[in-house]
């Protein structure tokens, strides 16, 4: 091998691992492009994470208050269905008065009705013996 020969060949070492570095640099920076993709990705996800937390703890506090108005509002229909009993207690005691005094009025009828038919016979006692002594 000539001396010409050996410049060539580590010339065209010389090209290649030129091109190696190169490749090797571009390759570095694509993986580097990468990389900083992925912390932006995960440093978006951290943030999503910590306002997802925040909602989740905004929520259970309003699910805290949403269990305590369930609870009064199972407190007031307890009331209201013991007052509704009461009610119905004092409606079926008026039904039994109204029913009580429908029969007092059907006896009063009656009696008024035979007041009325021996007032009627007194009436013709006294007429006919009025005009009987005349």
């Amino acid at each position: 091998m000539t001396p010409e020969d050996r410049l060539d060949r580590i010339e065209r070492i010389a090209k290649l691992f030129v091109k190696a570095g190169r490749r090797a640099r571009r390759n570095l920076r694509e993986q580097d492009e990468k990389i900083n993709i992925l912390i932006n990705l995960h440093i978006q996800n951290e943030e999503m994470f910590a306002k997802n937390e925040e909602m989740f703890a905004k929520n259970e506090s309003r699910f805290v208050n949403h269990d305590e108005n369930i609870k009064v509002l199972i407190e007031f229909q307890k009331q209201n269905e013991e007052r509704f009993r009461q009610n119905e207690e004092r409606f079926r005691r008026n039904e039994e008065r109204f029913a009580r005094t429908d029969e007092r009025f059907v006896e009063l009828a009656e009696s008024q009705a035979n007041s009325d038919r021996h007032l009627n016979s007194l009436i013709e006692i006294i007429r006919d013996e009025r005009n009987g002594a005349s």
